[in-house]
């Protein structure tokens, strides 16, 4: 507990740094894409950024500020986050997110930033797409754990004109599967905090969650995903099953 404690309080003081040395931004608010609305515009394929980063807001009933800094030395902040939220911030600060430290700092919204809920730094290189969710944790039987911060590595290689789906199961619920049109697993079983990926023919599937290994089993209709060529389309399963249960949907290019 106390080499927890150290480094959180060594976090919390770089985020205070850089929130005392750069003035806010203004207009953050318009980065964000509900669940539900339109996946965010990325990059056509063929031009993908350099360097990507994505935040996903999984634990209902909560509002919250999030502070993005990077190198110490400067921030973006995003108030007033809703649950089921998904953020791009390549393309809502065009130039910004480049290969660096990033510390993400989350806090109920219009507290201060130097009281986290939850914080995470981490290193994003060159070449590489990450995003950071909130969300709960749970056991496989679907009982809550905790809210945590987790970095997820996106897969950005080549898919020779074939689309990739990453499926990321962060919601408090049990082992599930995830089929495309009735048929095709995604995986036929995984468990909150796992992630499973595809390559598939670009088209637009009917996507549903099911029991483990029980395609016939329907737990959820997610509903009609279109998965084009040259794109990872991210599905973060988020909320508690059955109440708040969603789905957040993001598409980056691939090389």
């Amino acid at each position: 507990m106390k080499k927890r404690s150290g480094l959180l309080a060594t976090a919390t003081l770089a985020v205070g740094l850089a929130l005392s040395i750069v003035p806010a931004v203004a207009g953050a608010s318009t980065a964000f894409s509900r669940s539900g609305g339109p996946a965010p515009t990325w990059q056509a394929p063929g031009s993908r950024p350099a360097t990507d980063l994505s935040l996903v807001h999984g634990i209902p009933g909560l509002d919250v500020d999030i502070y993005v800094i990077k190198n110490f030395t400067s921030y973006k902040e995003l108030p007033d986050v809703h649950f089921g939220t998904g953020a791009d911030l390549t393309t809502a600060f065009p130039g910004w997110v480049t290969p660096g430290l990033y510390t993400v700092d989350v806090v109920a919204t219009g507290t201060s930033p130097f009281k986290p809920l939850l914080i995470k730094s981490f290193f994003l290189g060159y070449g590489q797409s990450k995003t950071v969710a909130a969300y709960v944790t749970a056991t496989p039987a679907g009982g809550a754990g905790q809210p945590t911060l987790g970095v997820f590595a996106n897969d950005v290689s080549g898919t020779g004109g074939m689309s990739r789906v990453t499926v990321r199961h962060l919601a408090v619920a049990p082992t599930v599967g995830v089929y495309a049109d009735g048929s095709v697993a995604i995986t036929p079983s995984f468990s909150n905090g796992q992630t499973a990926t595809a390559v598939v023919p670009p088209s637009t599937y009917g996507v549903t969650v099911t029991a483990p290994d029980m395609p016939g089993t329907v737990l959820d209709n997610v509903g009609d995903v279109a998965l084009a060529a040259n794109t990872n389309t991210l599905a973060f399963a988020i909320g508690s099953y059955p109440t708040t249960f969603t789905v957040v949907v993001l598409a980056i290019p691939t090389a």
